[in-house]
This record gives C-alpha cells, structure tokens and sequence, in this order.
C-alpha cells in the first residue's frame, strides 16, 4: 500500500486500506473518476478496508450522490462489519446496503 495521508487505494474497482482525514479529497476524486467511466452500474468492492469510520461512509454517500447525479447506480459490496455498523446506526442502510 501506497504510503499516503489517507492510506487507502483504489486496486481496480476495490478500495483498500485505512480511510483518513489527510488524503479524503483524493480518494473521493478517484472514486468519481471510477463512477465517470462506469456504464450503467459499478460494484465497488470494499472488503479490503482495514479500518470503518464515519469518514468512510462519507465517501460512501459521496460517491452514491455523484452517481445519481448522473443517472448511474454505484452498489458497495464485502462491507465490513464495522463499517455496516456505522452506516446502519446512521440510517444510510437503505442507500448504502443491497441486502437490507
């Protein structure tokens, strides 16, 4: 992994690492670069995420809102127990989570 600020990367379509306060910006943009080039849906697989915090459900709605924007549908798939925990606690779970 790269030695970056928010420690998290992009290996295709799989965010992987630690998401954190320092490099947000940069993975919220690599991210939207991923949803431009998409047709139709794109899967973005986060079970390579180390570390769940509210910033990364932040990105998570980020991504969700620039894809609906644009007529597109991003789904997350392998998230996190963790990372679950905060999206349900903040009542995200219907647009963040396929399965409830």
């Amino acid at each position: 992994m790269s030695e970056q600020a928010f420690e998290s990367r992009f290996d295709g379509r799989r965010l992987e690492g630690r998401v954190r306060f320092g490099g947000f910006a940069s993975t919220r943009a690599e991210g939207e670069r991923l949803i431009d080039a998409a047709e139709g849906e794109l899967v973005i697989d986060l079970g390579g995420l180390s570390y769940s915090s509210s910033l990364a459900v932040s990105a998570l709605v980020a991504w969700y809102r620039h894809a609906f924007h644009q007529g597109k549908v991003v789904h997350f798939s392998n998230v996190p127990p963790e990372l679950r925990k905060i999206i349900v606690v903040s009542g995200l779970q219907e647009l963040l989570l396929d399965d409830e």
